[in-house]
């Protein structure tokens, strides 16, 4: 059974009468009876008369988990039913019972598909070494009142590993391969709108280790109960960016972000492609070259999810938007 897209190692009706062994031991006599049709599970409603019926005249619907009863006329995800039926009625999005259901049932095959999932990078293993070493970026390792400046947070500062080098009076920003080895560091001067990247690197998509990291984390919550599943959701939708300070400015509002530091080259077209997520935001500036960007990713992001912001008018990228702008943000299908 496939729930919030996440695979469960057993049928509706197994879920039912676990759930209902489980509230007996604890002395809660809800879901009496349960019976098997053909597209429905028809249970008694725990929502009326105390849970105690006299025959179902709810049905629970096996391949989504919908729960609606025909007679009180309660709709709920079964997870929410389950949240209920313990005592957590003021559960109203069943993360309680969400975590029942992925603490009892959940499948192997999840594990299974998040290490595939992660992974990747199908070239062979290649041994690279770092080209800014870990005592360099340490020199960096300070704030700089331009941070604020820019909108950014102590909590990305440091996911990011942003900082400043007092030598060109600079914010750096370590650009990571997807494994965390830093390839160069790109600097934005705090006096000017000057960008400085070094001479012949190929640019990597920016964040995408950042994004790695944040994922594999949420998988793991989620899996040992720290996190509701509804995560899961929310690390699967990815906003690219044309400039760093933009993509950082949309982790700062609550959405995970790449930067292309451009319109996107071959590389990181295949980079994009190849990220576990299932759909895509795009989200470059609002100028005649961001949206030839759009046009071209549009094009060649098959299999993806593909919606575009749309700015206010005024509104040149990301950075320029309050967070109550941001959140009011225009989303369309592509």
């Amino acid at each position: 059974m496939i729930l919030n897209n996440t695979p469960i190692s057993a049928s509706l009706s197994d879920i039912l009468y676990e759930l209902r062994n489980q509230l007996l031991a604890n002395d809660i006599h809800l879901l009496k009876d349960i019976k098997d049709t053909s597209d429905n599970i028809m249970v008694t409603c725990p929502y009326h008369k105390n849970g105690q019926e006299r025959r179902p005249s709810a049905g629970i619907q096996k391949e989504t988990g919908m729960f609606h009863c025909f007679t009180c006329g309660e709709v709920h995800t079964l997870q929410e039913v389950i949240s209920f039926c313990f005592g957590h009625g003021d559960d109203v999005v069943g993360v309680w019972g969400w975590n029942w259901i992925l603490k009892n049932f959940l499948t192997v095959s999840v594990e299974e598909r998040k290490d595939v999932s992660l992974d990747y990078s199908r070239d062979p293993v290649r041994v690279v070494k770092p080209s800014v070493s870990e005592e360099e970026l340490d020199k960096y390792r300070v704030y700089h009142p331009y941070m604020w400046k820019r909108k950014m947070t102590p909590e990305v500062v440091e996911l990011f590993d942003i900082g400043f080098d007092s030598q060109t009076q600079s914010i750096t920003f370590p650009v990571r391969d997807q494994d965390g080895r830093c390839l160069f560091v790109a600097r934005r001067s705090v006096k000017t709108k000057f960008f400085n990247y070094p001479k012949n690197v190929e640019k990597p998509v920016y964040g995408l280790y950042e994004y790695t990291c944040t994922r594999d984390q949420v998988y793991k919550d989620v899996c040992m109960l720290r996190a509701p599943a509804s995560m899961l959701d929310w690390c699967n939708e990815v906003i690219i960016c044309e400039s760093m300070i933009d993509a950082i400015t949309c982790w700062v509002y609550g959405k995970l972000a790449v930067a292309l530091n451009g319109l996107g080259s071959e590389t990181q077209i295949q980079q994009l492609k190849a990220m576990p997520c299932r759909k895509f935001i795009l989200a470059t500036d609002n100028d005649e070259y961001g949206k030839k960007a759009r046009v071209r990713l549009r094009k060649v992001l098959r299999g993806k999810i593909i919606t575009e912001y749309i700015f206010p008018d005024g509104k040149k990228d990301i950075n320029d938007l309050s967070k109550e702008e941001f959140d009011n943000l225009k989303e369309v299908f592509c």
